[in-house]
């Protein structure tokens, strides 16, 4: 990827209404840092309340690429950023429709930023994994077998933390971007 090209990713990144970036383990957007295992509140605070929560518990951001896993506790453990927007024709041979809902509104060409490399759904992960390398970052993963994604995963002393996950799409290059605390993670 060109040193030019990257310039224009970070100067569109940059005028976005709606930045979401990656700073090692943390999430931020539009600068605000986002945490994981917090109430509902704290993500009207941070995102607003323009959503809605479907029959299991996801919710689904109707101004934003954004859905959240909702637990029994009232806690948020998983954010999910799409990366491309879906039809509902589209959707049809997707198993996972149901479980999380798609946001409306997507724009296919905005980016986010993970470590300070652009990322968007026509994204090479070869060659973001390079740049990372590059900017002396940590890559991303195969991590299970026969899951088409790639991992990130960072540990505490006895137990997971955060994990980063990026989906390989069937209609795009990448489908979405999972950020997830330590009880969403398996070996």
């Amino acid at each position: 990827m060109k040193a030019n090209t990257i310039k224009n990713q970070l100067k569109h990144f940059n005028n976005q209404q709606h930045r979401l970036e990656f700073k090692e383990e943390k999430l931020f957007y539009n600068d605000t840092h986002v945490k994981l295992d917090q109430n509902m509140a704290y993500y009207e605070a941070v995102f607003g309340k323009d959503y809605t929560i479907n029959s299991i518990d996801i919710v689904v951001y109707n101004n934003l690429p954004i859905s959240m896993n909702k637990g029994i506790d009232d806690q948020v453990d998983n954010i999910r950023i799409e990366l491309y927007y879906y039809n509902q024709e589209m959707l049809n041979h997707k198993s996972d429709n149901e479980t999380w809902g798609f946001p409306p509104k997507i724009l296919d060409n905005d980016y986010m930023l993970i470590d300070g490399v652009p990322l968007n759904k026509d994204t090479d992960i070869e060659t973001f994994n390079r740049l990372l390398i590059d900017a002396k970052k940590r890559t991303f993963t195969q991590k299970f077998e026969g899951v088409n994604a790639v991992v990130r995963q960072y540990y505490k002393p006895d137990s997971y933390g955060e994990t980063i996950s990026i989906s390989f799409g069937e209609l795009s290059s990448l489908d979405y971007v999972s950020y997830s605390d330590g009880s969403t993670s398996s070996d």
